[in-house]
């Protein structure tokens, strides 16, 4: 079978492992007859894999853009994780791959003076996060959570590869337009930024990054937002928050 290479800036960083164990084991036998199935009766052991719960694979993410149809009732969180300096050095080496099949990679600029927003250290949920970045109250408001939502980024918002999504939320109408992601990666604060700043200047975006309170980044168009936050997290993992925002024209 001929594998084949998704372009890494348009491929949606979510995709699926069927959850609960058991889902696909089959009853004992009790040599009891079983009574006749209609053809159009469900396989239970199907029917139960397809029901269970949804969550994120990190290892295969960035690979997939089949779940960007995906949505789930359910979310779950991740184990725990834990980074080391081989994790960083592989997450900067797919970082640049994956940004190199789509151009050359810019240079960081000079931090801009001044901070860049509020630290995201103690806001826990994905309305105060967007507020303090920004988003009108009444889009911010609208927000609902489900790791679909990180399948449903631009270009412009793309998450790392390898990077494991801890949380999502986002809506959708003709008035609000939003997603609000939050994810781990191995990678430095510093090649995350520069990820996430080329991302932004392909998009065309006006960016800023600052170095104060934590590493951040500053996106925007006539209609687009972009406000990325990366911090330490524990186990030598960077925790990413992003919201990426419409205005209604």
């Amino acid at each position: 079978m001929r594998a084949f290479r998704l372009s890494p800036v348009k491929r949606r960083l979510v995709s699926i492992l069927l959850l609960g164990p058991g889902a696909l084991a089959l009853s004992a036998c009790t040599g009891e007859a079983e009574p006749a199935e209609s053809p159009a009766t469900p396989d239970p052991v199907v029917a139960r894999a397809l029901n269970d719960p949804l969550m994120v694979d990190p290892d295969l993410a960035y690979r997939n853009q089949a779940a960007a149809a995906l949505s789930t009732g359910v979310d779950h969180a991740l184990p725990v994780l834990s980074g080391n300096a081989a994790m960083a050095r592989r997450a900067r080496d797919e970082m640049r791959l994956a940004l190199l099949e789509d151009g050359s990679i810019l240079d960081l600029p000079d931090m801009a003076e001044g901070e860049g927003g509020v630290s995201l250290a103690g806001i826990h949920s994905a309305e105060q996060m967007a507020l303090s970045r920004g988003v009108p109250e009444d889009c911010a408001k609208q927000l609902r959570a489900g790791f679909v939502w990180a399948a449903r980024l631009d270009d412009a918002a793309s998450l790392m590869p390898f990077g494991h999504v801890r949380a999502a939320a986002g809506a959708e109408d003709a008035k609000c337009s939003i997603r609000a992601v939050s994810y781990l990666t191995a990678a430095e604060g510093e090649d995350a930024l520069l990820y996430h700043y080329n991302l932004a200047r392909r998009a065309e975006l006006n960016t800023d990054v600052f170095a104060k309170p934590e590493f951040a980044l500053t996106g925007t168009s006539e209609d687009v937002h972009l406000a990325v936050n990366i911090r330490d997290g524990n186990d030598a993992m960077r925790i990413v928050d992003l919201i990426y925002w419409k205005t209604p024209q």
